[in-house]
């Protein structure tokens, strides 16, 4: 037995990429730990270093590879199939060759070396569902359960191999689930299902999963905005920018848009966060009274697409809160953060013309201001301009704490 497999056998095992899904159950494990119940975590890509910042020490592919029979040789395919390629900086070497071999080693398991070859050409890593890398990890190194949310890919395939080994598995659906629900409704990923909302239950019920698997616990990533001084923090950020009290402070949360949506297959703009970018800072570059700050996600491996006198980019070590509180207009396509910053009462606008954009439809419940062009955008956000700010709300989010008592309850 190896120290690394110890840490996972027994335990609650943490699967998930990184973004809204690390958010989501990055409170949830920190509150088992506290309740001295054994987790472990594995962090895909840049999971790893969400997690890092959090306090929350994780696993990443490259501890477990040379663990696990078969992929003894799947760190050197990584390493051929990255040669030559773009790295994303918040991702290590190592950690880009694991990953790569470990999906690419159990394509060629699922449907032979020739058909590996041809759909990696065609899709690259969206065509990696790793089923046998974890089962045969779950095979050594069984944990109590597995906890993961709707993500594809590797958590899709934690799941599928935790049902096969009958590991209890318990899936966090971060939001809507729009084609998630796909594989998420099959009898073949969790044992519970921890969705946002009533509509979302409803969904799942709808395509066949008995209630009795479906709780509303709500997204522990909403959690701390009950419990932001948001007042407090709307203040400290507006001074560090220089701002008067009636400047208005525009906040653009980017995201990357693929040539081709990865479930529907509608043709992206690659270019339309940066296009975004340019827009609004050409719109509001004579405005003195505008400022702007664009935060990229942070799987965009890219630098500033425009500079200006009010214009800066956030980075991910400054806290997204802060940004949002002081926020007089949010703009997004289909960020959560659009979300958390309508839960805020921050006025938000929803570009729709993204091929996201219909999967968190913020417009359509309520909670932003739809965009169907760039220009529509900026009349939009001036328009959020000329109202007061609204009082920040107060009140308590219990997400985190229902998503670990089902935990806890799935494997008593």
């Amino acid at each position: 037995m190896t120290d690394i497999l110890d840490t996972i056998r027994g335990h609650i095992f943490f699967v998930t990429y990184g973004g809204g899904h690390a958010a989501a159950l990055a409170p949830v494990a920190q509150l088992l730990r506290q309740r001295d119940v054994p987790v472990t975590i594995l962090g895909l890509t840049t999971a790893g270093g969400y997690f890092n910042r959090m306090g929350l020490a994780s696993l990443g592919v490259k501890d477990l590879v040379e663990h696990v029979p078969g992929y003894e040789f799947a760190v050197a395919t990584g390493e051929r199939l990255v040669e030559g390629r773009p790295r994303h900086s918040a991702v290590s070497a190592e950690e880009t060759a694991a990953y790569m071999g470990v999906g690419y080693t159990a394509l060629e398991k699922w449907v032979g070396v020739e058909d590996a070859e041809r759909l990696f050409v065609r899709s690259d890593r969206q065509a990696f569902r790793p089923v046998d890398f974890f089962a045969r990890l779950f095979e050594i190194a069984p944990p109590a359960a597995l906890v993961g949310t709707n993500s594809p890919r590797s958590e899709r395939a934690a799941f599928e191999a935790a049902r096969d080994r009958g590991i209890p598995a318990l899936c966090l659906v971060d939001l809507y689930a729009a084609f998630e629900i796909e594989w998420c409704a099959s009898e073949k990923y969790a044992d519970r299902i921890c969705v946002l909302n009533d509509a979302v239950r409803d969904q799942f019920i709808e395509r066949g999963v008995p209630p009795a698997k479906v709780t509303v616990t709500g997204n522990p990533s909403f959690d701390r905005i009950g419990r932001l001084d948001a007042n407090a923090l709307r203040r400290q950020y507006r001074e560090k920018l220089g701002l008067d009290g009636d400047d208005r402070l525009l906040v653009w949360i980017s995201q990357p848009e693929p040539e081709r949506h990865p479930f529907s297959g509608i043709t992206g703009e690659t270019s339309l966060p940066t296009d975004i970018e340019r827009k609004f800072a050409a719109a509001f570059a004579h405005d003195n009274k505008v400022h702007l700050v664009f935060r990229l996600h942070p799987s965009e491996d890219r630098g500033p697409s425009v500079d200006g006198a009010r214009l800066r980019y956030g980075t991910v070590e400054e806290p997204l809160d802060d940004i949002l509180c002081a926020a007089d207009c949010v703009v997004t396509c289909s960020s959560t953060v659009g979300l958390e910053a309508a839960m805020l009462g921050v006025p938000v606008v929803q570009i729709t013309r993204s091929i996201f954009s219909a999967d968190l439809p913020l417009a359509k419940m309520g909670y932003a201001r739809p965009a169907d062009t760039l220009e529509e955008a900026v009349d939009e956000i001036r328009a959020a301009f000329t109202k007061p700010h609204p009082p920040c709300p107060e009140g308590q989010f219990e997400a985190t704490k229902r998503v670990a008592d089902a935990i806890v309850d799935l494997v008593r």
